[in-house]
């Protein structure tokens, strides 16, 4: 049996009441790049925010979560840093499939400095949300 691609965070309709108005998504490689720095407390604290995002109405504007929108890009960076995070600066990159109504986290990274996301991050992320649009990676849904 072949592993998962995508793992499920939660399902539109789910969790508290109203319930989610999104999916959230995220991809195997990048769960695996936050389970190689975060603690597994850092880790929940950071797919709570995600969940936040999936009661959204526009799960590209948030009230609670520090989010931007990546310049020339079709996907977002949600920021933190402090807290639980302590002295890390965590950068978690996700696209919108409004096809699907489904926040897909890309990958999560570990900024070492506070100035612009390095070069090479952006393209990683774009290559990744690239081939999530093409299938490459398969759909929670079985699609």
């Amino acid at each position: 049996m072949t592993k998962k691609r995508i793992k499920v965070g939660v399902k539109e309709g789910q969790g508290p009441r109203p319930g989610h108005q999104w999916n959230a998504w995220i991809l195997d490689i990048a769960f695996d790049e936050a389970m190689g720095f975060l603690k597994p407390e850092q880790y929940a604290h950071l797919r709570m925010q995600v969940q936040d995002l999936a009661g959204e109405e526009s799960p590209s504007q948030s009230r609670t979560v520090s989010l931007e929108k990546m310049s020339g890009e079709d996907f977002y960076e949600l920021r933190d840093k402090g807290g639980i995070l302590n002295n890390l600066n965590v950068r978690v990159f996700f696209g919108i499939d409004h096809d699907r109504r489904s926040l897909v986290v890309l990958g999560t990274v570990l900024k070492k400095n506070d100035g612009p996301t390095p070069r090479g991050t952006l393209i990683t992320m774009r290559r990744r949300w690239r081939k999530y649009l093409n299938g490459d990676y398969g759909y929670p849904n079985g699609e």
